[in-house]
């Protein structure tokens, strides 16, 4: 079982005092007892089941240093002609990894439209949503060339966008390096083995290149949606979280310390964009989350 473990900020599960709570700018008012509750959002050191990199060798720190050396990289397809990509390791600038000492570089300078290409088999549950995460960035000039990489998930190893998914499309187009730049994606997963897939070229019509796009620190993680919190008179809590078409679920716990995660057998309703659930508010603490079984 996944979970996601970010406690609440301090100022939005406050008890204001013995009759009082504020979750949220909202003011929870309760006759002769104190409610105390927080809702768990993400990530927290100590309190969470860490998430794990589902990309094997992301970083490319397996090495080893080479062309078309991708440890861990089930799918390689070079351009038709003059491919150039592989696995580099460099601590000179602008030859640098985003972090670590390895990073994937594509030089290739194809006559025709084929790319170098390198992807990855993910295994996601169907319904979950997923962030993807990838740092692109160049070594040298690019300025007129036509580099370009395209990022793209889904179940064919191309760029097929009735079956796939396009996250970025990268024409750096610089006369100076590039510094590595962060993409981030969310992405709601339709298939359980898609492939995660990047498609390089440094330059089009043959053009000799001598740099090179650069790709590091690949990560895909799974996420939860943003669980809110609400209160309906007289007595209720009203949880809602995006509509994702995911069989999330809400847990409870009453403590942190060595905490005891309970499924509520409660089933999220459709309400316009949001799932719901609305369970009566109790005099105990407690403590939410979204799980995905």
């Amino acid at each position: 079982m996944t979970c996601f473990d970010i406690l609440l900020p301090a100022s939005r599960r406050t008890c204001l005092g013995k009759n009082h709570v504020s979750l949220n700018n909202l003011t929870i008012t309760m006759h002769a007892r104190t409610l105390t509750i927080a809702l768990l959002l993400g990530l927290s050191a100590g309190t969470l089941c860490a998430q794990t990199n589902l990309v094997a060798n992301g970083s490319f720190e397996a090495g080893p240093a080479g062309q078309g050396q991708f440890t861990s990289w089930n799918w390689l397809g070079p351009a038709d002609n003059n491919s150039s990509y592989g696995v580099a390791r460099s601590s000179a600038s602008p030859d640098v990894a985003q972090q670590g000492s390895y990073y994937a570089y594509f030089r290739g300078h194809p006559t025709d439209a084929s790319q170098d290409c390198l992807g990855t088999s993910v295994n996601l549950k169907v319904g979950g949503l997923y962030n993807i995460s990838y740092y692109l960035g160049t070594d040298g000039s690019t300025l007129g060339t036509g580099a370009a990489m395209w990022a793209v998930i889904g179940t064919s190893f191309g760029i097929d966008l009735n079956q796939d998914v396009m996250l970025t499309a990268f024409f750096p187009n610089s006369s100076n390096a590039m510094p590595y730049q962060k993409f981030s994606t969310n992405y709601l997963a339709t298939t359980p083995f898609p492939i995660l897939s990047f498609h390089g070229i440094n330059a089009t019509n043959g053009i000799a290149a001598t740099n090179a796009v650069l790709l590091d620190n690949v990560s895909v993680v799974l996420t939860s949606p943003a669980l809110n919190l609400g209160f309906s008179r007289p007595n209720s809590l009203v949880f809602t979280w995006p509509f994702t078409n995911s069989p999330y679920r809400l847990q409870s716990a009453a403590s942190l310390t060595n905490p005891q995660w309970v499924t509520l057998t409660n089933m999220p309703l459709n309400v316009g964009t949001n799932n719901q659930i609305v369970l009566p508010a109790t005099a105990n603490m407690q403590f939410y989350r979204l799980t995905l079984p």
